[in-house]
């Protein structure tokens, strides 16, 4: 049985390579441009798995998943090129735990769809079915995140790290003026 995934972007050509990479990997895959048309989707074809860009046209992906959760209970992993903690903060409110981080590559998504939910949403076959390389990567080493960052790299914490090596010498110059 494969599974079914909802893929909520408004950039219908990444969507439409989103649902065509998914398709490959043996899931049942559905494209919605906007919220209003996520909700009518998710009626009619029930998805295990819904993927949720956080800026939409007429509303943000939590507001898409807010309202999804009075019509069908399911999985939801967001994608975003606009991380804060506010973002993570409201996933996590949600008991969304990962965040694909734009652009990303098509394997991170097949790995998160086919292996990343959460452990009560997988089946024993899918548990031991991962590779352990995945699993040592997803740890993202000493630092410990709310969420399962994606990016690729796992640069993450290094973003957090404050820039202030580069406005030290303006600093400086300031001082002797």
């Amino acid at each position: 049985m494969s599974k079914k995934v909802l893929i909520v972007d408004d950039e219908e050509i990444l969507a439409a390579n989103f649902q065509t990479y998914l398709e490959m990997l043996g899931c049942e895959v559905r494209t919605a441009a906007s919220g209003a048309i996520a909700l009518e989707k998710v009626v009619e074809f029930k998805p295990e798995l819904v993927v949720l860009d956080y800026r939409l046209p007429d509303m943000t992906g939590f507001e898409v998943f807010d309202a999804m959760r009075t019509l069908h209970s399911c999985e939801a992993v967001l994608m975003t090129a606009h991380p804060s903690i506010e973002v993570c903060n409201r996933a996590i409110e949600r008991n969304i735990e990962i965040i694909l981080l734009k652009p990303f590559p098509l394997p991170e998504l097949g790995s998160v769809v086919l292996h990343g939910l959460p452990r009560g949403a997988r089946s024993e076959t899918q548990e031991t079915a991962r590779p352990a390389e995945q699993v040592d990567r997803r740890r993202g080493g000493d630092v410990a995140f709310p969420l399962k960052l994606y990016d690729g790299a796992w640069v993450l914490s290094d973003r957090r790290r404050p820039a202030a090596d580069a406005e030290a010498p303006l600093r400086q110059a300031k001082k002797g003026a």
